[in-house]
């Protein structure tokens, strides 16, 4: 079955890799939760604090763009580190923080319409940071509409992909969400197959 291949692949990938995977998805994950947990660990209310931590977010948002492209390098049987989580700041700082903001306000507006069009378009703009990791050199909105056209016809099978995992998701519920250590690695590289199937039917069709 084409999505017991994909996980299969994403097994193989992270065979040896589990440790570094493992690493990157806790490092990336404490990242992103720090600015809230260090400056407004018990405030519910809006402090001057509250604009500090939103700065701060939006400055890790090229952490997120980096752990994609590790997913994408070690399906590719590239070696994968620490490093992968810093790349998009030497590489394109701005433009990892300005595709990230554009994607979230895009789906932000599609949701205000109707929560279905939001999950829709979610799947739509699914491809864009694996995208940026090929190809650089386009702009943030080149990257957000290359990946609705990659897919154009596959938002069905992106979704019924994540619905594989569903039993592996409970697991991860079951034992305290240690088990997202396991399932998160593994669903992301999952992921990274998917997108190096499309992108491969993608450009054949180009080329004809």
């Amino acid at each position: 079955m084409y999505y017991s291949k994909l996980r299969a692949k994403a097994r193989d990938s992270l065979r040896g890799n589990w440790l570094i995977a493992i690493g990157l998805f806790v490092v990336a994950t404490l990242l992103f939760s720090a600015p809230d947990l260090v400056l407004n660990p018990d405030e519910y209310e809006f402090t001057w604090k509250d604009p500090l931590i939103l700065l701060l977010s939006v400055l890790l948002l090229p952490v997120s763009i980096g752990l994609v492209w590790a997913w994408v390098d070690v399906s590719r049987g590239k070696k994968i580190g620490f490093g992968h989580l810093i790349e998009p700041y030497k590489t394109m700082f701005g433009k990892s923080i300005l595709v990230a903001i554009l994607q979230g306000l895009f789906l932000f507006l599609w949701t205000l319409l109707f929560i279905v069009p939001g999950i829709i378009k979610s799947f739509s703009y699914l491809l864009t940071y694996y995208i940026l990791r090929d190809e650089p050199g386009l702009s943030p909105l080149q990257a957000i509409t290359k990946s609705r056209r990659m897919m154009d016809g596959h938002k069905a099978e992106a979704l019924v992909l994540g619905l594989s995992f569903i039993g592996w998701i409970l697991l991860g519920v079951v034992t305290l969400f240690i088990g997202f250590l396991w399932i998160a690695p593994y669903m992301s590289v999952t992921y990274a197959h998917f997108y190096n199937t499309l992108r491969a039917e993608y450009e054949e069709k180009s080329s004809f």
